[in-house]
């Protein structure tokens, strides 16, 4: 397939694009797209101008591209939608859609907060707290990379046990102590393998969710709150956006 085969458009960025699309239609999910070398000599584009390209495929959820591995296209999976009105699991919202969800890289220990998280969790005293680490999987994919941060006395490594699928609210929820009330929730943009935000080490989310450093990620700063105003959880979650889609509803106020 070259660009001369494809109808007159605008741009030679245009034809790229009109050209990968078939390209992707074409494939199955997984499949791996040939070299960048290969692939441009295909489509008599620079290489630049094809780099440029699939990234913008990817950042569209389209492909996925790993670092050293190559580029492949991505599993077609519902977008997963949901409002910031209500706080819900990301395990909860894939099951409404009949989609599995698996956890990869769990890290779960017991340790003094740092200085940044104190400060999220309104303390000012050095506290003890169950740090949970995870990738969250939906059918197979790596969509989310999150971290938990939780006293110790609200939730300890041992209330985990072998029915945790992934998420700590869920689990508090469960528990119904302490009672929970609200989420302050911070919206971030954030790119892959650059600490913008400060909140990251990642370089390690890039790898741990496949995607190139430099890849925008969708970054949710959480503290979850209960009714007596205590923080009970500081959370961190990293989104790999060609995969969610999230809303607000606002009200008009004169």
């Amino acid at each position: 397939m070259v660009l001369n085969a494809l109808p007159k458009v605008r741009s030679t960025r245009d034809q790229v694009e009109a050209a990968l699309s078939i390209l992707i239609q074409q494939q199955r999910p997984g499949d791996q797209l040939p070299p960048e070398p290969e692939l441009a000599r295909q489509l008599g584009v620079s290489r630049p101008t094809l780099r440029e390209v699939l990234r913008t495929f990817a950042d569209r959820g389209l492909l996925v591209r790993r670092q050293g591995v190559g580029t492949f296209v991505a599993s077609r999976l519902p977008v997963l939608e949901t409002g910031l009105e209500v706080l819900e699991s990301l395990e909860r919202l894939a099951d409404r859609l009949g989609l599995t969800t698996e956890m990869a890289h769990l890290a779960i220990e017991e340790r003094q907060a740092t200085a940044l998280e104190l400060e999220r969790l309104g303390r000012t005293e050095p506290t003890e707290v169950l740090a949970v680490d995870r990738v969250i999987t939906v059918e197979g994919e790596p969509v989310a990379d999150l971290t938990d941060v939780v006293p110790v006395e609200y939730l300890r490594r041992a209330d985990l046990d072998e029915s945790f699928r992934g998420s700590v609210l869920d689990v508090l929820l469960q528990r119904g102590l302490p009672p929970l009330s609200h989420s302050r929730t911070e919206i971030l943009a954030e790119l892959a393998g650059l600490s913008l935000s400060g909140y990251r080490a990642s370089q390690t989310t890039a790898t741990r969710l496949g995607v190139e450093p430099g890849a925008p990620l969708l970054l949710l700063v959480a503290q979850l709150y209960s009714y007596d105003e205590q923080v009970v959880d500081a959370s961190v979650s990293a989104f790999v956006p060609g995969y969610f889609r999230i809303h607000v509803m606002r009200q008009v106020r004169a």
